[in-house]
């Protein structure tokens, strides 16, 4: 702070130095003054002693109104009107109203942004809920006319089309509660089974297409969380899995445990992702030399798995080699004897 207000500063300390440098001057070149050598630099001194406490006085006085200001600021609810009792120059209460100017405009700007959010939000959210309607609707008609698929075999179309729209209304409507996830999750104890089965059961007509086999092993494990949010991640990642793996491929769960966490793996045996990819799955909107070549990808899975397992404090990793397959790792962290307490 100091540098800072020595180098706005700087003009005076000048004027003053080459003020006294004048005076010196007019007292060695005069021969009608006489100044002794003691005068001479008890003069000197004398200036200079009077400039540092001068600045010594406004430095303190500024630096109390600046970290004033500056706790103010960072407090949601500050209040400028408070700054009043600091103002002493005309200069401090011009500065004053221009920040509560400022202040004025970003708060109304702030509240008609959060008012498009939320009405935005709700549209979002009344648009998914109508939409389910008709989507309901056609499942129930295509399941009537499955044992009549021969006669009509465009059915199958239809519902690889059904499945496709049903997942991006599902993710339209998890990215619109997303922002108020910490109010919209219930943590409680399932097993790794609740959170794999019915989603493998959801795709199953692309498991039977595609004829892959499904090995899993030890999903009994039970783990802490909320299990509407980590089926949706699972779905996003299992989606990703049947949709680049080769026909008669295998996919495979299984769980690690240790004291401290559980571990739910998901490995398909599909094209794999180029390492100069990896580091950049979880980014939005990003979808790779891979998934360029999938007009269906979104980007948008594997970042919404992300924002979610942060925020249910879990944490989920992908590890991959090109052309061999991908792995997806789900970390559950064991509750700890102060969250046990906390629940009593």
């Amino acid at each position: 702070m100091w540098k800072s207000f020595l180098r706005e500063r700087l003009s005076w300390i000048l004027f003053v130095l080459l003020w006294l440098s004048v005076i010196d001057a007019l007292l060695l070149l005069e021969y009608d003054i006489k100044v002794s050598s003691t005068s001479f630099w008890y003069l000197n001194l004398l200036t200079l002693c009077m400039l540092i406490l001068f600045l010594l006085w406004r430095g303190v006085k500024e630096r109390r109104f600046i970290k004033r200001l500056s706790l103010m600021l960072q407090n949601d609810a500050y209040d400028l009107q408070e700054m009043h009792s600091y103002v002493r120059t005309k200069a401090d209460e011009d500065m004053l109203s221009l920040l509560q100017r400022i202040d004025r405009v970003y708060r109304r700007q702030t509240h008609a942004l959060h008012v498009q959010q939320r009405e935005q939000e709700e549209y979002i959210t009344t648009w998914v809920h109508e939409i389910k309607t008709p989507l309901t609707a056609m499942k129930l008609l295509i399941n009537a006319r499955r044992t009549e698929l021969y006669k009509w075999p465009w059915l199958k179309d239809i519902e690889d089309e059904w499945m496709k729209i049903d997942g991006l209304v599902d993710q339209n409507l998890y990215a619109a509660r997303l922002r108020h996830l910490e109010k919209d999750y219930q943590v409680q104890a399932v097993s790794l089974s609740e959170l794999v089965f019915p989603n493998v059961a959801y795709f199953s007509k692309w498991c039977i297409e595609k004829r892959l086999h499904i090995d899993e092993k030890n999903l009994d494990t039970l783990v802490h969380t909320d299990p509407k949010w980590m089926q949706f991640v699972v779905r996003q990642v299992l989606s990703n899995a049947i949709k680049y793996s080769p026909l008669e491929g295998k996919l495979s769960f299984f769980s690690e445990e240790t004291p401290k966490y559980v571990k739910l793996f998901i490995v398909d045996q599909g094209e794999g992702i180029p390492p100069q990819d990896l580091p950049r799955v979880f980014e939005k909107g990003f979808t790779g030399n891979v998934g360029r070549k999938s007009k269906g990808a979104t980007g948008l899975g594997l970042y919404f798995s992300k924002k979610i397992t942060d925020a249910l404090g879990h944490r989920i990793e992908v590890h991959s080699l090109l052309h061999e397959g991908t792995t997806v790792i789900l970390t559950f962290y064991k509750p700890n004897s102060f969250d046990n307490l906390s629940k009593m």
